[in-house]
């Protein structure tokens, strides 16, 4: 048993598909384990990128006169096998010598490191049914990071976790609706997200808590974002933020038919949001927590109730962060207004595909048509 738990110590995976949090945690945890006392002798790092058969076994080679080679002077020392992909299904890296000399080394990692030698192995990608990697979490301490699932429940918990700890540890809180506006803006991405994050933070300075000003001040758009802001601005029943929206869009490069069919992804799921608010089974509150509040309460509706919406090409429902943003632009709509704005949808789609009018100019006769309120009787 002593064997053991020593054994359990000295090795240390750490992997997954999330390539930020994994490469992030790998360094933090590389600084604690290398000794303070050996000095640039205490940490050899090996780079464990491979782009084939040969470069895999040479690092493979490397990492094994590593773990055989004492410490200088017989010190203690950390071994960190950085960023491999050694372990992942990768055609270069799947040869039958490179499985043979994962095969040894897993081996020869249950014979014990020697004294004074301590392994760390970051992967980026790996398959946990090499036997390697079993091997790895049975003797040594595994952790892992898959990139969280934006529009999935688990995903999107991730995601608000990641940036509420982050927050945290900058001393700041973020207002409800500048959280909404970040979600909107920022990518589904933890590198993205932790840039952003950090530069609203800098830009914030002394200050304690991050509006929604600040948000729509300092941090990038992404492309969605810009679809968003299309969308957001015509389902405010906004024309003039509506067409510059549109003007944006069509400068950088989308294709009018592109626009059209986020478009109509869009006012469906406007449609559905009002569908439930008037039925009362899931009704939008405006303020502060409102947004959260819808987000976490939507995947948590029985089947009966969201098995009609449409869903991701991995089978998940719209993001529930989305779907609050089309229930509160349900509210400046009437059903019947919602089902003529699908009915003119489908007429600027029949007229891109058929005729010869300018494309630009049918989807802003199209946006105008949808955003005109109805004349007071």
């Amino acid at each position: 048993m002593p064997a053991a738990t020593a054994q359990k110590k000295s090795i240390y995976l750490i992997g997954g598909s999330d390539e930020f949090t994994v490469k992030e945690t790998a360094i933090k945890l590389a600084d604690k384990l290398a000794p303070k006392n050996a000095g640039e002798f205490g940490l050899e790092t090996i780079e464990g990128t491979a782009a084939n058969q040969d470069e895999a076994l040479k690092i493979l080679s490397r990492l094994n006169e590593a773990i055989n080679t004492v410490g200088f002077f017989g010190a203690e020392k950390l071994i960190w096998l950085k960023s491999t992909n050694l372990l992942a299904d990768e055609k270069g890296v799947s040869a039958e010598a490179v499985k043979d000399g994962l095969t040894d080394l897993a081996d020869q990692l249950k014979k014990g490191l020697p004294d004074g030698v301590t392994l760390l192995i970051s992967a980026v990608g790996l398959d946990r049914r090499r036997v390697l990697c079993k091997t790895l979490e049975k003797i040594g301490e595994a952790n892992f990071f898959d990139k969280p699932e934006a529009g999935k429940r688990d995903g999107d918990e991730d995601i608000a976790t990641f940036i509420q700890q982050r927050l945290r540890q900058e001393k700041k809180a973020i207002t409800s609706e500048a959280f909404a506006a970040f979600r909107d803006l920022v990518a589904p991405d933890l590198r993205e997200i932790a840039n952003e994050l950090e530069k609203l933070c800098l830009y914030v300075g002394k200050r304690t808590e991050i509006h929604h000003t600040d948000v729509a001040t300092i941090c990038s758009a992404s492309r969605q974002a810009v679809i968003w802001e299309l969308t957001d601005s015509l389902g405010s029943r906004h024309l003039t933020k509506s067409l510059a929206a549109l003007d944006n869009l069509l400068s950088t490069g989308e294709e009018p038919i592109g626009v059209l069919m986020m478009l109509v992804s869009q006012f469906r799921l406007i449609l559905l949001a009002k569908d439930l608010m008037q039925r009362k089974v899931l009704v939008p509150r405006d303020g502060y927590g409102g947004a959260p509040e819808y987000a976490n309460a939507f995947p948590r509706l029985p089947e009966t109730e969201t098995g009609h919406f449409p869903r991701t090409k991995e089978g998940n429902l719209p993001s529930g962060w989305r779907l609050y943003k089309c229930a509160l632009a349900a509210k400046n709509f009437s059903t019947a207004e919602l089902i003529h704005a699908m009915d003119l949808l489908i007429e600027a789609n029949r007229q891109l595909v058929s005729t010869q009018l300018d494309k630009r100019l049918v989807l802003e006769e199209t946006l105008t048509k949808i955003a005109r309120k109805p004349a007071a009787v």
